[in-house]
């Protein structure tokens, strides 16, 4: 009787091992995605560096290339924290770099939060 105890502990083994397999990347249920936008304005800044005009030219979905975003509509909200980041000393262009030009620039989006232009979903690399 103690010689097909063995037997019997290979067979149950290989009875459980299937279960016991990872789940195919097929088999699995779809992630949820979040979906962040690109926020794309123009700015055109005075002689003092301060934010002269600020218009929002298009808002663009990162993950479908630059395919516009047309149904998403951006707050006031979020646009008066756009022109305060480009009013902060890490945006504001120095003095005698000013061109009377138009320069563009983006942020990203959040729907979640509409009043957050200061958003980096990008992963932060290690130094």
């Amino acid at each position: 009787m103690f010689r097909f105890r063995p037997l019997v502990l290979a067979l149950a083994f290989a009875a459980t091992l299937p279960a016991a397999l990872p789940v195919h990347a097929a088999d699995a249920p779809p992630a949820m995605t979040k979906v962040i936008y690109l926020a794309v304005f123009g700015v055109v800044f005075d002689e003092k560096a301060d934010v002269k005009s600020l218009r929002l030219v298009k808002v663009v979905e990162p993950r479908k290339g630059n395919a516009d975003a047309p149904d998403v509509k951006i707050p006031d909200a979020y646009i008066e924290s756009v022109r305060k980041m480009l009013a902060s000393p890490r945006f504001k262009p120095r003095p005698d770099a000013i061109k009377p030009d138009e320069v563009f620039t983006y942020f990203f989006f959040d729907p979640d939060r509409p009043n957050r232009a200061d958003l980096d979903p990008r992963p932060r690399r290690q130094q």
